[in-house]
């Protein structure tokens, strides 16, 4: 069973008092502080665009999808089921992406990224091993869930997939909850954190990096966010005893990634703010509480209960301020999501978001596509080299 320490709080000075547990070779050390005249430190424009992955619609790379590549330098994709409509026609795509990533010199490989979850949730059903939902999966135990997690990996990192956002470490805590269900592994934090472990060693076992999600939990809450901001009435110590354990179970295991979701925990922030833009949350409970080391991902920003408050641009500042080190784009929209690009720009301009803190973050997110370089393959069947030059989330939808 996975333990916490007893003192888990959002107060920064106990910090040193929780173990980090990150296993060394899936650890996210930063490469120092960048400062002036260190090649490590990144223009502005560089840094704003490392943080934000974007969005497009259709099979091939749009007019727009290559200007935000390119000019406004943006380092990850979002793979929806309209991008594709075979494996060959992937495997083009996310070689296609890699190159479009050259040209623009970016800092490390361009990130592509996927919701390959099994049962409800998949984008890739071509070229792919499938996987049940994990509440089946998990019922065959660890090894089986590793073995079988591994197997649908492997296809993905095939197919030039860098990052799977997945697996689901929420416990189904609230029976009337409208978006987890069987894509939780239960309720025990005992069981389902070995289950969450045991997915991301699958994940690793292929070359493909693991996301944790939806941090805090939305098991615990009646409600969807792709609809509406659900509410979860647990206090501090019911997350301590239920949802924490099983994301620290993932963290354990060297989780590459944790995704932060729209849910009001008041228990964990009374200030009524969603936990994704909640910095008690995400910098107080995740990075530093729970020692998480790794990329903060926000979920998605185009699902419904988040865009009934907050324009694009608006909560992607939100959710970086929070400590989200990558902000998921998910509109579609070029010219949306270059606009939200330049809201990061102008509140680092204005010192609503520190230099310091935009350019960790783009460290965090450029050392995961180093240490899991993804590749489309080529025909000799060898990764193409990289020279940089300086939800309840259904089939085809896009939240």
């Amino acid at each position: 069973m996975v333990s916490l320490p007893a003192s888990i709080g959002p107060r920064a000075s106990q910090a040193a008092s929780v173990s980090i547990g990150v296993r060394q070779d899936n650890s996210f050390p930063l490469r120092g502080r960048a400062r002036v005249g260190d090649p490590a430190l990144l223009s502005l424009d560089m840094a704003a665009g490392q943080v934000v992955a974007a969005s497009f619609f259709g099979p091939r790379i749009t007019p727009g999808l290559r200007h935000l590549i390119v000019d406004d330098k943006v380092g990850a994709v979002l793979i929806f089921r309209d991008n594709f409509t075979d494996a060959a026609g992937l495997k083009q795509l996310t070689s296609d992406l890699q190159a479009l990533g050259r040209e623009a010199g970016l800092p490390a490989p361009l990130l592509v990224t996927v919701d390959e979850e099994g049962g409800r949730v998949m984008r890739i059903t071509d070229g792919v091993a499938p996987l049940p939902a994990a509440a089946e999966l998990g019922a065959q135990g660890p090894a089986a869930v590793r073995t079988a997690t591994a197997a649908t990996a492997t296809g993905l990192h095939g197919l030039g997939i860098q990052l799977d956002l997945a697996p689901v470490a929420d416990l189904r805590t609230n029976p009337a909850d409208a978006v987890i269900g069987d894509r939780s592994f239960g309720s025990d934090p005992a069981r389902v954190g070995p289950l969450v472990a045991a997915a991301v060693g699958g994940m690793h076992d292929a070359g493909i990096a693991a996301t944790l999600k939806h941090f805090p939990g939305l098991g615990g809450a009646a409600g969807d966010p792709h609809s509406a901001i659900p509410t979860d009435p647990e206090s501090l110590a019911q997350w301590q005893a239920t949802q924490a354990l099983s994301f620290k179970a993932g963290i354990d295991a060297g989780a590459d990634a944790v995704m932060t979701t729209a849910v009001y925990v008041p228990g964990l922030d009374p200030s009524r703010v969603p936990a994704l833009f909640s910095r008690p949350v995400v910098t107080g409970l995740l990075r530093e509480r729970l020692g998480f080391q790794g990329v903060i991902v926000s979920d998605g920003l185009g699902m419904g209960g988040i865009t009934a408050r907050y324009s694009l641009p608006q909560a992607t500042v939100a959710a970086l301020q929070a400590g989200n080190d990558l902000v998921l784009l998910n509109s579609g929209d070029p010219g949306y999501q270059e606009q939200a690009i330049l809201a990061v720009k102008r509140a680092v301009a204005g010192g609503v978001i520190p230099m310091s803190q935009l350019q960790d973050s783009a460290q965090r997110v450029i050392a995961l596509r180093t240490r899991w370089p993804a590749w489309a393959p080529a025909p000799d069947d060898q990764p193409p080299a990289y020279e940089p030059k300086s939800s309840e989330v259904v089939i085809g939808h896009r939240y």
